[in-house]
């Protein structure tokens, strides 16, 4: 099993207070922001140290949330140059918003060159956030980020320049350089909930990340690898499914018990609900969830948000624990999804980057060889 930590990368400024949707530019501190990002390339460069298998670079405009990452591609260029084995990893890239798709095949290939083929590049469909912030309309989305990845994609993989014109992107000639190190392309990732981006991965043979409850994740990557084989003829294998967590590690049960409140509290105060009470953004999430089925689940609707609470930790949502009670509860989830890739986040309330370090290092001791063999 691989694990890959996923960055929160949030951006605050001020201790009293929740955090406002947008961050207005008079709240950004110029010196904290150069500082956090010193000590950011630090804490990646510790993750590759450390043994794990990919690190995550997500993609977040105008809010606290992700403050720090308008552009994982810049991110990703950095982290190359503090890194030596880590898979850098996009989740993702909402290829919807980027008006050029040429561009994102050209600095992505040059990513991969300069990581020395350790690129994984993670595509999703653009949140209310994002959409909001560039200004794209709900209707067309996904037909431009599907439209756009198959322009990515044949960017990267054709040897002679061609020409492109499509609903949404024209070209009289393409002709990308670099080409990328890993051929025919990078691996490509990407998350949902719906059934329709399940099976756009699926015919695209596109890997695939599901959060949610335990059941819900084997539901979903269980019709993830049924139509995949029914419709499209292929098999996903364990590597080629991953789940999401919420994370936190102490070394002792006791230890465990006395800091998760906290942790819940901390967390709860820095939640990111503008994304649900912001009218404009409750308006385009609202709009989304309009052309989105989910008859594959039992239920009928998919779970949505974070759990890093009580309810998260008795629905598998929310690994906490010593590294034993840790162990136990991932290859629990494992034997029951059949994921072959975990994705935690480690970075909840307001631990800082040394205390979020220290968690993984004594995961990375205790937790990280057991699951190799998994």
């Amino acid at each position: 099993m691989e694990v890959w930590i996923r960055q929160s990368m949030a951006y605050h400024c001020q201790d009293d207070s929740i955090m406002p949707f947008p961050v207005p530019g008079w709240m950004w501190d110029r010196q904290l922001g150069e500082q956090l990002y010193g000590d950011r390339m630090k804490f990646i460069r510790r993750v590759d140290e450390l043994g794990f298998d990919g690190i995550i670079f997500t993609e977040h405009h105008y809010g606290p949330n992700g403050g720090l990452t308008p552009s994982p591609t810049v991110m990703l260029s950095a982290a190359t140059q503090v890194t030596e084995r880590i898979k850098l990893v996009t989740m993702g890239i909402a290829l919807a918003l980027y008006p050029h798709p040429v561009r994102v095949a050209e600095e992505l290939a040059m990513v991969d060159n300069l990581s020395h083929g350790r690129l994984v590049v993670g595509l999703i469909s653009s949140g209310g956030q994002n959409l909001y912030a560039y200004h794209v309309p709900v209707a067309g989305e996904r037909e431009r980020y599907h439209e756009a990845y198959d322009l990515v994609k044949k960017a990267w993989t054709e040897e002679s320049p061609f020409a492109w014109h499509s609903q949404y992107y024209d070209y009289e000639c393409v002709s990308i350089l670099p080409r990328p190190v890993q051929v025919p392309h990078p691996q490509v990732w990407t998350t949902g909930t719906a059934a329709e981006t399940i099976q756009w991965a699926a015919r695209e043979g596109i890997r695939f990340v599901s959060h949610g409850p335990t059941p819900e994740v084997a539901e979903r990557l269980g019709y993830y690898r049924s139509y995949a084989e029914l419709e499209c003829g292929w098999t996903p294998g364990p590597l080629d499914t991953g789940m999401a967590r919420e994370f936190f590690i102490a070394p002792t049960k006791a230890r465990v018990e006395e800091m998760v409140g906290e942790v819940f509290a901390r967390e709860e105060a820095n939640a990111y609900s503008f994304i649900f009470e912001h009218p404009k953004l409750a308006e385009l999430e609202r709009e989304r969830y309009k052309v989105r089925s989910y008859d594959y689940l039992s239920s009928g609707k998919a779970f949505r948000g974070a759990a890093w609470n009580a309810e998260g930790i008795r629905t598998g949502q929310f690994l906490v624990g010593d590294p034993d009670a840790l162990t136990e509860e991932i290859i629990k989830q494992q034997k029951e999804t059949g994921a072959g890739v975990l994705i935690i986040r480690p970075e909840l309330g307001e631990m800082n980057l040394q205390e979020v370090g220290d968690g993984l290092q004594l995961f990375a001791r205790e937790v990280l060889p057991v699951l190799r063999a998994v």
